[in-house]
């Protein structure tokens, strides 16, 4: 008695063609960011997957109604076995890893999640610079964060500018609720928005000035900055009229007032380069000087075992360039003239 043959995982025994879900999850991946793309009026080039070395589509940019002369890359996946409830992920291998980091346009990569029907964003060249030095593949990695968001809201307000050399153009509302974010990266994005679009706001300083209070030195670097152009700072940016007297007078005083767990907060900061022109440190010469008791507290700092040590020599430091010249050390200190006058 002949027996019947068992199906295959091939599904050889079909009377007809095989078409794998995973290919229609490409496709309305495929679909999503082109509809995305084409929305804002930018131009989706798809590329012929006998053509597809590493890249799915070409996005010629126009912003607004203005073609701009720079184009990018995509690569697209699509699918649940990409993604989590809070993160996107996929393996690269180490060819695609080269080829991201050397070509000539940025590339970005994009996750699509079916079960949501949206997606997220990463530059994939930035990231395969950080990676390509490995064996083999690797993982990369992103998160499902509101400023990396692939929607429309995401590539025309935050994704385009960004790509073409602009701050984002999130409203301050957005701006200041990222700020307050506990994902890092969207805090450091509504930090440098507001610094960057809304310095003149009241609201932007009382976020700087809060988000230094509650995270100190795991702030993002723009908080530290702007503590630095509050205060006055030709090598940092000096804001000088920009920001109103009536805001920035307030604000100078409360940095004024600032204490021993404020600075070493702002020593963390200091990176290798120390208090070199040019440097992170070289910014806290606009506040540590200002300070009435700025000397007494880096003095208390470069004493207290319970500093990192590395606070403590940076504070030694600093004191050693007031006592090698202290009339340089003066010219640090800010003349205040009445904001009534402003």
């Amino acid at each position: 008695m002949s027996r019947r043959p068992s199906p295959n995982r091939a599904g050889s025994d079909r009377p007809y063609p095989v078409r794998k879900r995973s290919n229609a999850v490409e496709r309305k991946g495929v679909a999503y960011v082109r509809g995305v793309v084409e929305d804002s009026n930018c131009v989706f080039k798809e590329i012929d997957r006998a053509s597809d070395y590493g890249h799915d589509a070409f996005v010629l940019l126009v912003d607004d109604e203005e073609v701009t002369p720079v184009e990018i890359a995509l690569q697209i996946k699509a699918g649940r076995s990409f993604c989590t409830l809070h993160n996107c992920s996929f393996v690269a291998s180490q060819a695609h890893l080269n080829f991201w980091a050397k070509h000539g346009l940025t590339t970005i990569g994009v996750v699509y999640d079916p079960d949501v029907d949206s997606a997220w964003w990463i530059d994939l060249r930035e990231a395969a610079k950080a990676r390509r030095q490995g064996i083999g593949g690797s993982t990369i990695s992103l998160p499902k964060s509101e400023w990396n968001r692939f929607d429309a809201y995401g590539f025309v307000k935050v994704l385009l500018p960004t790509l073409l050399g602009h701050a984002p153009r999130i409203d301050l509302e957005d701006a200041l609720r990222w700020a307050s974010n506990s994902d890092f990266d969207t805090h450091d994005v509504g930090v440098r928005v507001l610094l960057a679009r809304y310095k003149q706001a009241p609201e932007t300083w009382e976020a700087i000035f809060r988000e230094f209070g509650v995270r100190g030195a795991q702030s993002s670097f723009g908080v530290f900055l702007g503590l630095i152009r509050i205060m006055g700072h030709h090598d940092e940016g000096y804001y000088s009229n920009e920001i109103p007297w009536r805001v920035r007078t307030p604000r100078q005083a409360q940095i004024m007032a600032f204490g021993k767990s404020e600075v070493v907060n702002l020593l963390k900061f200091v990176d290798d380069q120390g208090f070199e022109r040019g440097a992170p440190g070289y910014g806290l010469f606009a506040i540590v000087p200002a300070m009435p008791d700025g000397l007494m507290i880096l003095a208390d700092i470069a004493v207290d075992q319970a500093v990192d040590v590395e606070v403590r020599d940076l504070a030694i430091q600093m004191i050693g360039i007031h006592d090698q010249d202290p009339h340089w050390w003066s010219l640090w200190t800010p003349t205040r003239q009445d904001a009534a006058t402003r």
